[in-house]
């Protein structure tokens, strides 16, 4: 019994280090395919970016798309691989658990078994023990009677004698019955016991059956979602390769329609200088009106641009009054540290800048007018 019983924690111990095996390869070759995926996802943002660089200014949107692709097509992997490793681990839990079981109903069927052929033995011991006791007691009995009828008849000791022998002969048969009784009920509970320990083990090997299949369907699983990832991958950069190719055609469309439009431009240009060669003998004659008329707008324009240089002076002078008086009082004051002082010689060349800018504004839109009037007089002129 200790020897079966170590031999059931032996197979125990074993089945549980393969189970604990197979686990650990399970979990390596799932590192394994995660860092190949993360290098295959490295490689691939590597030659996307590569792509997105070479074609950067033409290909941005196209470029984005591809990458928004990829990135969903990743993130489909990866949900797909966690769902993959969950499913595989639950799968390895439920089949330690599924053996754990088994072997446990194995030892519980041992221990019943070793328990009923112990009762067995008990009570073929007992058996064996009543029958010598009768045996003993019809003995003595027998020895009692003979000797109390010894000086009887010796045809009625003879009688006696066939009579206790008969009875003993009934004595040994019933005994005998009995134990024939005691030992086929022994071999029916054996044979519970065995049929009992083959059903144990049938269902312990559907388990184990049913946890392969059901492992082998989500391998399958795992191995389709990959394949459809790749499939998408391989669709999206199909796209990407198409919406290229599109742009490419687009752009050639473009330099197409502008080298037309360019041409028209050109056959435009030649028309209007032509009509403009033209417009230019007609207005000869009122180019000295415009030209005077043109030395009168120069003249008002410069008497402008001095009233407003002179108001720029004055605000110059202004400016450099107050900072004179700016500086008379920072010298009352307490010294300011250095990056005071750059913020206000910013702060003062910046209001310098927009002076600046204001005059230069001013001279600018003058200009425009003026040039707006000589147009619009030039254009009054060619219409008469």
């Amino acid at each position: 019994m200790a020897e079966k019983k170590a031999a059931a924690d032996r197979k125990l111990a074993a089945d549980k280090k393969a189970a604990a095996d197979k686990k650990a390869a399970a979990d390596r070759k799932l590192a394994a395919e995660k860092k190949a995926a993360t290098e295959k996802k490295a490689a691939a943002e590597k030659k996307a970016a590569a792509e997105k660089k070479a074609a950067a200014d033409k290909k941005a949107a196209a470029d984005k798309k591809a990458a928004a692709d990829k990135k969903a097509a990743a993130d489909k992997k990866a949900a797909a691989d966690k769902k993959a490793a969950a499913d595989r681990k639950l799968a390895a839990e439920k089949k330690a658990a599924t053996e754990k079981k088994a072997a446990a109903e194995k030892k519980a069927a041992a221990e019943k078994k070793a328990a009923a052929e112990k009762k067995a033995a008990t009570e073929k011991k007992a058996a064996a023990e009543k029958k010598a006791a009768a045996e003993k007691k019809a003995a003595t009995e027998k020895k009692a009677a003979a000797e109390k009828k010894a000086a009887a008849d010796k045809k009625a000791a003879a009688d006696k004698k066939a009579a206790a022998e008969k009875k003993a002969a009934a004595d040994k048969k019933a005994a005998t019955e009995k134990k024939a009784a005691a030992e086929k009920k022994a071999a029916a509970e054996k044979k519970s016991a065995a049929e009992k320990k083959a059903a144990a083990d049938k269902k312990a090997a559907t388990e184990k059956k049913a946890a392969a299949e059901k492992k082998a369907a989500a391998d399958k699983k795992a191995a389709a979602d990959k394949k459809a990832a790749a499939d998408q991958k391989a669709a999206a950069e199909k796209k990407a390769v198409a919406d290229r190719k599109l742009a490419a055609e687009k752009k050639a469309a473009a330099d197409k329609k502008a080298a037309t439009e360019k041409k028209a431009a050109a056959e435009k240009k030649a028309a209007a200088e032509k009509k403009a060669a033209a417009d230019k003998k007609a207005a000869a004659d009122q180019k000295a009106a415009a030209e005077k008329k043109a030395v009168a707008d120069r003249k008002l324009a410069a008497e402008k641009k001095a009233v407003a240089d002179r108001k720029l002076a004055a605000e110059k002078k202004a400016v450099g009054q107050k900072n004179v008086r700016r500086s008379a009082g920072q010298l009352m004051q307490k010294p300011k540290t250095v990056s005071e002082k750059k913020r206000e010689g910013r702060q003062e060349l910046l209001k310098v800048s927009v002076y600046l800018d204001t005059g230069k504004i001013l001279t600018i839109a003058l200009m425009g007018v003026l040039a707006a009037i000589l147009l619009i007089t030039t254009s009054a002129f060619l219409v008469k």
